[in-house]
């Protein structure tokens, strides 16, 4: 009996670690800045069920995007920007702001990691985030606690401009079909350019994945019954 239960056991260990890149349904959030014909979402698509407002069709616009997707979950992780304002169109663009975006995974999923990528460039008064904020949902309506990642100083200063900033920002266990992200402007107060959020996982839920007290009791006392009916057996060999 007890080869099978480990045996059981050591499946799901093995399945719980295969984690996979996770494609993203869609994501929510005001869009980026107005300006160049570069700083907003170029990519974004919203389905016919979504909502894409503001006069993104001529010149960029910072309506409220929803129900669809575009250049944070395109696989573009990193471009150089140098050659001046059209080369930031991989990138999202928020001036000053804190933006918030809620992503939707499709269905519920224990995380494994979240990846950001950002793009460092002073000169142009672009500048890492002081913290990223992360609350996950199952409904996309009740939220729980924020988990904080924070950016030391040496985070937030990656290299020369054109440098790019990539952090891993789930700071504890997590699981849930809606992930809000919030970017929290740094002490310059200044531009955030996100290029891509990346998440790692496997379906499931945290929740679902822990057995009831009573459960885990019964296994408990079964593993123990095991255990004295074999020393029993053993001694009466001896005898």
């Amino acid at each position: 009996m007890l080869r099978p239960l480990l045996t059981g056991l050591a499946a799901a260990v093995l399945s719980m670690g295969a984690q996979a890149n996770i494609v993203v349904q869609s994501y929510t959030m005001l869009d980026g800045a107005d300006l160049h014909g570069a700083y907003f979402d170029n990519g974004y698509t919203a389905s016919p069920a979504g909502t894409l407002t503001g006069s993104r069709s001529l010149v960029g616009g910072a309506g409220l995007l929803s129900g669809g997707k575009g250049d944070l979950t395109d696989g573009v992780l990193s471009a150089s920007v140098s050659a001046g304002y059209g080369a930031w169109a991989p990138y999202v663009m928020w001036d000053g702001s804190s933006p918030v975006i809620t992503f939707d995974l499709g269905s519920s999923h224990i995380l494994s990691s979240v990846t950001t990528y950002f793009k460092y460039y002073p000169a142009a008064a672009v500048y890492m985030p002081g913290s990223v904020g992360m609350r996950f949902s199952d409904d996309g309506v009740n939220f729980g606690g924020t988990q904080t990642r924070s950016l030391s100083a040496a985070e937030r200063v990656p290299g020369a401009n054109d440098s790019d900033g990539v952090f891993q920002v789930l700071t504890s266990p997590a699981s849930g079909r809606y992930v809000e992200l919030t970017l929290n402007n740094g002490p310059e107060g200044r531009w955030l350019a996100l290029g891509e959020v990346v998440f790692d996982g496997a379906p499931g839920s945290l929740a679902a994945s822990v057995p009831e007290p009573g459960a885990a009791s019964l296994v408990l006392v079964a593993l123990a019954g095991m255990g004295v009916a074999r020393r029993r057996k053993a001694h009466g060999r001896a005898a």
